[in-house]
């Protein structure tokens, strides 16, 4: 009789071959100083920058960019986003599942070995056998679960798109702020000028008993209260610096270097009382049918749907396979088992019940989210309308205003009237400068407005932008 030893030599093979894919995986600490350096480091003046910007349609021929207008910056803020780096592994997550849930069931080989003290003469010690446990059945599961993968992906890769959106929504909300305080301290700075010269002025009659102590009062009043409102306004532009610094994980030494476009607000048309936006309708239908959220709602409830019909396919049992070869002290023995769940029909009520009401949970998130998307699309477009009505009022008012201090300025020229007067309707051409400002960023900022609603841009930039 061959050595026993020599019967294991198959089993051994078998285990090595089988462990041969083994894969492994090196360990990623997380160092938070390395983390804080790499963050204070991020620049966008470097050559990564500018081919992630060139693959995207952006223009780098002048380089580093002497301005950076919305699109630019977003984009390459994109290339080392954190959230968007965060999707992006969720999605290879939810494709590895695929891989898994493509897996058929584990087939097993069960090794068996036995020594007995007790034997005829002539034959061997050992009894050494093979048993193999695989499955007949299951592909309709399993086609159901790879199914539910893929739903799983398609939502993996909507949070991705959602990302982006959202990084492009807060930074140009960002943007328009900080546009907007620019302007303002602007003005009220020259405002603040105003009003001190104009005290300086009612001080100067004073002191001759041309006026009296209340006009100076009030005056001084003026003047403190212009310059409290620069200081106000000073802080703002540091907030909107900080935010817009937040919504494209920049430092915020890294932003404040950088020159920035606001054309797109500048050029920006006013609107009139009569929207120059799509219907109603068209607005509606936009929301409804391409909101990236909604198409995420949408990936999930099929998931759903795959996951009641996996639970419905495990009502049919899994059939398995066992035979198996022994080797009983010098005997040759063939076997043949067989396994068969019972029960199956009751042992899945609970988990159909389950899968159906998380399929009607997924089909009520959409409905709701649909609702929310179409009240706040309304509530947008209410907001533009009226801010186009209050828009040209406060453009009325300053053409006026700025008329009305024209003539004091030929007056004044010619002798007419006092350098007070002068002075005072500059200060209500600034005041009515300040206050189309303000119309024109309630006007804009109802424009992003139905820009989220319908999370997408209502003009399409030239290049691809933010992409990913």
């Amino acid at each position: 009789m061959p050595h026993p030893t020599r019967r294991l030599l198959p089993i051994a093979l078998l285990l090595v071959l089988s462990s041969c894919a083994v894969r492994h995986v090196e360990r990623s600490p997380i160092d938070p100083l390395e983390g804080e350096s790499l963050y204070r480091a991020r620049a966008l003046d470097d050559d990564a920058t500018r081919d992630w910007l060139a693959q995207r349609d952006i223009d780098v021929s002048a380089w580093p960019l002497p301005a950076w207008n919305g699109d630019a910056l977003v984009t390459a803020a994109l290339r080392e986003h954190p959230a968007l780096a965060r999707a992006a592994a969720a999605t290879r997550a939810a494709r590895g599942a695929v891989q898994t849930a493509g897996l058929r069931p584990r087939m097993t080989l069960s090794p068996d070995i036995e020594r007995s003290n007790e034997r005829d003469a002539g034959q061997s010690a050992w009894s050494i056998g093979l048993a193999l446990d695989l499955a007949l059945t299951g592909q309709s599961v399993r086609e159901a679960r790879i199914e539910r993968a893929q739903r799983l992906v398609d939502a993996a890769v909507l949070d991705q798109a959602e990302v982006v959106w959202n990084v492009r929504s807060r930074a140009r909300r960002g943007l328009l702020e900080l546009w907007s305080a620019e302007g303002e301290l602007a003005l009220l700075a020259q405002l603040a000028q105003r009003w001190q010269s104009a005290l300086t002025a009612v001080q100067s009659r004073y002191d001759l008993g041309a006026s009296d102590a209340l006009e100076l009062g009030l005056m001084r009043s003026e003047a403190m209260r212009a310059e409290s409102r620069r200081i106000q306004a000073r802080q703002r532009v540091l907030m909107a610096h900080g935010e817009l610094a937040d919504a494209l994980a920049l430092p915020l030494d890294t932003l404040s270097g950088l020159r920035l476009d606001f054309s797109e607000f500048e050029d920006a048309p006013v609107p009139d009382s009569t929207p120059a936006l799509p219907s109603l309708a068209a607005l509606r239908a936009g929301a409804t049918l391409n909101r990236i959220d909604l198409r995420r709602a949408l990936a999930r409830h099929a998931a759903s749907e795959a996951a009641l019909q996996i639970e419905l396919r495990a009502q049919y049992p899994e059939i398995r396979l066992q035979p198996g070869l022994l080797w009983d002290q010098g005997a040759t023995v063939w076997q043949l088992g067989a396994a068969l769940p019972l029960f199956m029909t009751q042992r899945q009520a609970g988990p159909i019940a389950e899968a159906i009401a998380r399929r009607d949970e997924a089909a009520q998130d959409f409905l709701a989210l649909q609702s929310q998307a179409l009240a706040a699309l309304d509530v947008a477009r209410s907001r533009w309308m009226e801010a186009g009505l209050d828009t040209r009022s406060a453009r009325n008012e300053r053409d006026e205003a700025s008329r009305h201090a024209a003539r004091m300025a030929q007056r004044f020229g010619r002798g007419d009237a006092d350098r007070l007067d002068n002075l005072l309707a500059g200060v209500r051409a600034l005041e009515a400068d300040i206050r189309l400002l303000q119309a024109r960023t309630r006007s804009l900022s109802a424009v992003l407005a139905i820009e989220n609603a319908l999370q997408r841009p209502l003009v399409e930039p030239a290049g691809k932008g933010a992409t990913p």
